[in-house]
């Protein structure tokens, strides 16, 4: 684990908006079949807009910081834009991340585009 930066053991060992947020409009999960680590997103969305976010990550270090980090990257911005988050924002968020762990910002970025997808076609029915 020596070669995670500062910012991953930081997100690691103090995860933020950790759990479940009690009035959230909307969700998204996603896994990674290979390590079987898997992320469940939550959020609330007001006009278009991220208000908050929270996360429930079970997997490795880098993917429980990427859950962490992720919900902190969402906080405030338009769902549009959750839609298009690369993997590389998380990843570079995270001060970056050895070739093998960097499933963990693929896996942050597929539970914000489910997140998106949801709500939307929740939204329109």
């Amino acid at each position: 684990m020596n070669s995670f930066s500062a910012a991953v053991f930081d997100h690691y060992r103090h995860p933020r908006n950790a759990g479940q947020i009690d009035d959230a409009n909307a969700s998204g999960q996603a896994e990674n079949q290979a390590c079987g680590d898997a992320m469940q997103l939550f959020a609330r969305v007001e006009d278009g807009r991220i208000v908050r976010a929270s996360c429930k990550t079970f997997g490795c270090a880098p993917s429980v910081a990427a859950g962490s980090v992720l919900t902190e990257l969402l906080a405030d911005s338009l769902l549009v834009d959750a839609a298009q988050l690369k993997p590389a924002a998380i990843e570079e968020a995270l001060g970056g991340l050895p070739p093998m762990k960097r499933h963990a910002a693929q896996l942050a970025a597929d539970a914000a585009r489910a997140l998106v997808k949801n709500y939307q076609a929740n939204t329109a029915s």
